[in-house]
């Protein structure tokens, strides 16, 4: 019996139900406007958005990058959890003041609010390119786990540069058809699937272990480093480690795909339980799922069977369960990267199309021909991720939190001053946003930690000390 062609049949089946969805949902909500089919027109209720929200901050990093991280890492990784308290507040309180001034000036992303906020082009361009580019990173590795987890369960069956194909084909069909309300639903339900998933696969790799007090116990006894900062690789110092509870809380929810679910918000009630939907799953998940089966692959797996440590999952399930429980819990795994490309592929090309190309012809041109060329740059950006997504990194996780997250992180200072801080203006905020990714990206390219410092920091404090002082400086000239 083949069971990798078997398996992949599984997940093609699962594929298939999940469009079958969007095709009958998407007869029930035809989307003509741009903010329909962007925003859901503005929308989502208490019940969709706290799953919607799940599903979009879930990727395939849940099944693979973060197993991963625990495995090459240990428990330092854990700060990811700690941190997401940050996010939950965020999502509650400044993404429920942008949700009233969005709908009352007709905001459709980041870009708009700056643009308005700061009289500047500048800040609206340069804000959107930073998006579009780390989002295209974010995207790029989503295809890379998808194909990943369908190649390793699938076998001889499906190729990887196939298995890519397969996931750019279904994710264009999802939103090409369904649009941001047929997204939500169909994030609604699989969030659901990859919630269930990852505990289905924490208990295949606990169950064989002897349970969580025995894995740690044996852990403590064979690498007792995983269970201490800075873990095997020296990478969670102290200073690494405060950079990520910066990192992780902002380039999270300024995410263009998470941070657009505050739009997207029909009430408060509904911000409110998405926000308390955000720790509760982060803790599941990466406080215990993931944790849990990162140190199993220590000792349920060698090394050699593992390879790239973003293996450690999909290995364990196709060593130590049946080959139909493997392929389910792999189908949930691609329900994680689905979702979270679903989003990504309207936000960028949202932003792509209203915020740079029609930047200076909105109202210009009408809503027909406004949807074909967002549909387009659906495409143009799906097929350029799949380029990118041929020659992947081994660990999926590095890359978007020292490439992604760094780089949107540094769109905090501009959008919260701007929010709260009426002196705030547009020399400081262009001045302090392009000098954070220069340094940013300059320290990267360089390969210099100054002090010791990672070059977020000193990227991220630059931004917030010449916004604040430029600001003062000219806000005095303009008052002379």
């Amino acid at each position: 019996m083949n069971t990798g062609a078997l398996s992949l049949g599984i997940i093609l089946l699962y594929l298939f139900a999940m469009l079958a969805l969007t095709l009958w949902n998407g007869k029930k909500k035809q989307q003509k406007t741009a903010e329909g089919f962007f925003l859901a027109n503005r929308g989502v209720s208490s019940v969709l958005l706290p799953l919607t929200m799940i599903a979009a901050m879930q990727s395939t990093f849940a099944f693979l990058g973060a197993p991963g991280m625990y495995y090459t890492h240990g428990i330092s990784y854990i700060c990811i959890v700690l941190s997401q308290v940050w996010v939950a507040l965020m999502v509650i309180y400044f993404g429920n003041k942008i949700r009233l001034l969005a709908k009352k000036k007709g905001y459709m992303s980041l870009g708009d609010y700056l643009e308005d906020r700061y009289q500047s082009k500048y800040m609206k361009i340069f804000s959107s390119c930073v998006s579009v580019l780390m989002t295209m990173v974010f995207l790029s590795m989503q295809y890379v786990g998808n194909a990943r987890a369908m190649n390793i369960v699938g076998g001889d069956a499906i190729g990887y540069e196939a298995a890519i194909l397969v996931s750019i084909v279904f994710s264009l069909l999802y939103v090409l058809i369904g649009g941001a309300g047929g997204v939500v639903l169909l994030d609604a339900v699989q969030a659901i699937i990859l919630l269930v998933g990852i505990v289905v696969a924490a208990w295949i790799a606990l169950v064989p272990s002897g349970g969580i007090v025995a894995l740690f116990t044996q852990i403590a006894d064979t690498a007792p480093e995983l269970l201490s900062r800075p873990g095997p690789q020296g990478l969670y110092t102290g200073k690494y480690w405060i950079m990520q509870f910066i990192v992780l809380p902002f380039g999270i929810w300024l995410c263009p795909h998470v941070w657009m679910k505050s739009l997207m918000a029909k009430d408060e009630n509904a911000l409110a339980k998405s926000a308390i939907s955000i720790p509760v799953s982060q803790i599941l998940i990466y406080g215990f799922a993931t944790l849990f089966i990162g140190l199993a692959g220590h000792l349920l797996v060698s090394p050699d069977q593992v390879g790239a440590a973003d293996n450690v999952l999909p290995v364990l399930m196709t060593t130590r369960s049946k080959w139909y429980i493997a392929a389910l819990v792999m189908a949930a795994a691609i329900a994680a990267g689905i979702s979270t490309i679903n989003a990504m592929l309207l936000v960028t090309s949202q932003i792509v199309s209203q915020d740079l190309i029609l930047i200076n012809r909105k109202g210009k041109i009408s809503e027909k021909q406004n949807m074909l060329l967002s549909r387009f740059i659906v495409l143009v950006i799906a097929a350029v991720c799949g380029v990118i997504a041929l020659n992947p990194p081994e660990t999926l996780v590095q890359i978007v939190q020292d490439v992604a997250y760094t780089g949107l992180a540094q769109l905090a200072p501009p959008f919260l001053l701007g929010l709260y801080w009426k002196r705030c203006n547009k020399w400081g905020a262009a001045a302090g946003m392009t000098a954070g990714i220069i340094i940013l990206f300059g320290t990267r390219i360089l390969n210099v930690q100054p002090l010791g410092w990672p070059g977020f920091m000193w990227g991220f404090f630059t931004n917030i000390i010449l916004t604040v002082v430029i600001s003062l400086a000219c806000g005095k000239r303009e008052q002379a």
